[in-house]
């Protein structure tokens, strides 16, 4: 019997925001850094038997100096520790240009105790006795990770525990574990569906169940408010951890995470003034300390969009890193609004208005990507 604990999508060098900390460093960047740590500490108080860092280590394939070092430091503890370790390439740590070199050939020159899939195709890993791991790291595109999945299921062994480890996207059904960010590779449940007797997943950043015997560990930290749990996800980040010998997985919490605050006001009739007033009794005292706060203004006169000060509502959340204020204007307007051509969300905008112009000397494809990412971060900043 053997316990393995499960990381995933860390994110190192993510930035959000503009609030900095004591050293001056984007604070959110600072936020991931310390979550990547509170996870490694984590996996270690489990006493694994191994461990697993299901990609996007990293927020970009050409990772800062500070979020290498601190991705390197984590992985010497668990090096250190004696703990066999295991990562894979994710969507966003995976250069699109394999010549342009990757982020984890470094790191495995660096820790060679420590395994590293990254070179786009499937490698199985008997990281323990009687465990073989079927690693899949990012690939080229979403018939190569099919293809490799395969390769993988072709590759199971009778006399192992077979754990599927890969950084996708699953559809179920209805519902679709997916991001749209550049690199996303989609794959419905009937590809994982193979004979593995546990999946550990990359990828999706909440814990979640995706089928009886797959599971997302979900990120470190919370990128957005999109990452609030959902009805009967766990409340907090944490890291997974797997039983070889009973197949039990186990969601654990690590605490320590920034909060997302959201506030409603229902400003139908009131002046702006009134919005100010009633803005300041929404929260307790030091309950906005740290957090990362939006407030919703609903049903607001269409002037207020207009007259009402950001800034000075801000204030009425005290401690807060950062306060985002949306205004909803009366139903009135709103009808107004829906009655107009209905406008795609910003990546595909880019997309249309990139395919609408000449470009010569540039990398086309490279231009696409660049901005969607771009743009999407602004949008999941924004929710």
């Amino acid at each position: 019997m053997a316990r393995l604990v499960a990381i995933a999508d860390a994110h190192l060098g993510r930035a959000h925001y503009q609030a900095v900390d004591e050293q001056g460093l984007n604070q959110r960047e600072a936020d991931f850094t310390a979550a990547w740590h509170r996870s490694v500490q984590a996996a270690l108080d489990l006493n694994p038997d191994a461990v697993l860092v299901l990609g996007d280590l990293f927020d970009a394939p050409r990772p800062t100096y500070r979020a290498f070092r601190e991705g390197a430091r984590g992985l010497r503890r668990l090096a250190d520790a004696g703990v066999p370790t295991l990562a894979i390439s994710g969507n966003h740590d995976t250069p699109r240009l394999r010549e342009s070199g990757a982020p984890y050939a470094v790191l495995a020159d660096a820790f060679p105790a420590l395994r590293f899939v990254y070179r786009g195709a499937y490698e199985p890993v008997d990281l323990l006795p009687g465990v073989r791991v079927h690693a899949v790291p990012q690939c080229a595109g979403a018939d190569e990770v099919k293809l490799e999945i395969g390769r993988a299921a072709e590759a199971r062994s009778s006399d192992h525990l077979n754990l599927l480890i890969a950084h996708i996207a699953v559809t179920v059904l209805s519902r679709r574990y997916t991001y749209g960010d550049v690199g996303e590779l989609e794959v419905d449940l009937a590809t994982l569906d193979a004979g593995f007797d546990r999946v550990l997943l990359g990828h999706f950043h909440n814990f979640a169940q995706v089928a009886p015997n797959a599971w997302y560990p979900g990120s470190t930290d919370s990128f957005s408010f999109k990452d609030l749990p959902q009805e009967g996800e766990p409340p907090v980040k944490g890291v997974l951890s797997l039983d070889t010998g009973s197949g039990q997985v186990r969601h654990h919490p690590v605490p320590g995470g920034r909060p997302l605050l959201s506030y409603r006001l229902d400003a139908f009739d009131l002046s702006v003034p009134e919005i100010h007033q009633a803005a300041a009794g929404l929260a307790a005292p030091g309950q906005t300390d740290g957090a990362v706060v939006r407030l919703f203004v609903n049903r607001a006169r269409p002037e207020a969009r207009r007259l009402l000060d950001r800034r000075q509502v801000a204030e009425v959340f005290p401690g807060a890193l950062v306060v985002t204020v949306l205004v909803e204007v009366a139903e009135e307007e709103q009808a107004a609004q829906l009655a107009a051509q209905p406008v795609a969300n910003l990546a595909d905008e880019w997309d249309r208005y990139l395919a609408s112009v000449p470009i010569e000397g540039y990398d086309r494809e490279r231009l696409a990507g660049m901005g969607r990412a771009v743009l999407q971060r602004v949008e999941e900043e924004a929710r």
